[in-house]
Parts: structure tokens; C-alpha cells; sequence
């Protein structure tokens, strides 16, 4: 090897040695409790209580209830701060990085009837997108699937973190969830726990006809409750 040759080899090697190497990327150590609660409406059809429409066209669980049958409900605009539920409807303890703790958010709630049994009680499975309110715009959203079993009620209320919501009996459901994805501030969220609430009937709504009422369940309020990490 010449000389020349023997220079550049080394200064080959001292410059492979002195090539910095990417750092590696640390994912948040945040872990804790987590609640995702709302109420969410059938409304784009038939109005809603307020009059305001909802962000989503829905599809209310029909009465009588139906194996087969498929529903979605869907929240008011961010910019709109109907029913207060949303506006603080997203909790964390400790709290979670970038977020206020509690959060505006608003919902869709779907799913299908996948049983129906002859005294009332059956099965329900679907997603539940919730989406952050910045500024009176969505933002980043969290998706979790879920499961669960519904019966008759006559309860009056669904106990939320903020405040009961009443409602004058119907479905009341309970099971679990898991989150499946999120977005932005929640790309890397996984949360799972247990889904409570009820399919309901708040009342008439404004416009015409005069005191329309909408078929089916109008309304649904839930809960997810559990433990989150990312």
C-alpha cells in the first residue's frame, strides 16, 4: 500500500468513528387513570333539544329494539358549548402531556345490535371516536372499540365525572373498551377499561312538525373509565 493510500485509509476510519449517531427516539413514561364521558345525539334528521345540529348524520336505535339493527349518534360543533358534558369530558390522572386537564371533546358513538333476546336484554359492539376541542375546531381524535350488554331501565340518570346526566330511562349498557388508534397528541394512547351508559329519550324537539320526537333512542350518555399509558 503507498503512502497516499495508507493516509486516506485512516483518514476513511477516523471519520466513519467521528459520524454522529441519531439519537434514539423516547416515547412518554406517561401512564395513570383515564375517563372519556359525553352525551351524544341523534340529531341531524330530526334537530336535537337545543336546535342545533350535530356534526355527523345519525341513525338512532330504533324501538323496538332489533338484532341487526345499526345506529350512530354524533355531538354539537366544538364552537358550540352544548350539552356541557363534552366540555369537560376528557379527564387524566396525573394529567396528560399537552392536554387541560379537564378537556372539551366531542363524540360519535356506533355500533350494531347484535343480539336481542325476547325480555329486552341483548349485545352491542362498536367504535367510539373522540375528538379534541382546540380553539372551537376538532382536532386529534382517539377511537376505541367496545363491547357490551344492554337491559330495560328505569333509571333517571347516567352518573358521569362532572355532573349526572338525566334522562328518562331506556337501555342501560355496560362492558368494556379498549382504544384501537389515536392521532396526534394520542398517536402513541392506548387506554382500555369498562364502558357504562344508556340509550334514552330527552324529549320533543323544536321546528316542524310542532313537538316532534324522534324515533327511537335520541340520545345516548356513557362513560369509559380505565387506565391509560403511551
Amino acid at each position: 500500500m503507498t503512502r497516499i493510500a495508507a493516509v486516506l485509509v485512516l483518514a476513511l476510519a477516523s471519520s466513519l468513528v467521528a459520524i454522529p449517531q441519531p439519537a434514539e427516539s423516547r416515547k412518554s413514561d406517561a401512564r395513570g387513570g383515564v375517563i372519556i364521558e359525553g352525551l351524544t345525539l341523534a340529531g341531524s334528521q330530526y334537530g336535537t333539544p337545543s336546535g342545533l345540529p350535530t356534526t355527523e348524520a345519525t341513525d338512532p336505535v330504533v324501538i323496538p329494539v332489533a338484532a341487526g339493527d345499526h345506529f350512530k349518534y354524533s355531538s354539537i360543533t366544538c364552537s358550540n358549548p352544548f350539552p356541557p358534558w363534552n366540555n369537560v369530558g376528557l379527564h387524566f390522572a396525573p394529567d396528560y402531556p399537552g392536554i387541560t386537564d379537564p378537556a372539551s371533546v366531542r363524540h360519535e358513538f356506533e355500533g350494531v345490535v347484535r343480539r336481542k333476546k325476547a325480555d329486552g336484554r341483548g349485545t352491542i359492539r362498536g367504535t367510539i371516536t373522540t375528538y379534541l376541542c382546540v380553539d372551537g375546531q376538532r382536532q386529534d381524535r382517539i377511537v376505541t372499540s367496545y363491547k357490551a350488554k344492554f337491559r330495560p331501565t328505569s333509571d333517571t340518570s347516567v352518573t358521569l365525572q362532572s355532573n349526572p346526566v338525566p334522562t328518562k330511562g331506556g337501555l342501560a349498557f355496560s362492558g368494556r373498551f379498549k382504544v384501537v388508534s389515536g392521532t396526534g397528541r394520542f398517536e402513541d394512547f392506548r387506554a382500555s377499561g369498562s364502558l357504562n351508559g344508556q340509550f334514552t329519550r330527552l324529549g320533543t324537539r323544536p321546528g316542524s312538525p310542532a313537538d316532534l320526537t324522534p324515533p327511537g333512542y335520541s340520545e345516548v350518555a356513557f362513560q369509559e373509565r380505565g387506565t391509560f399509558r403511551e
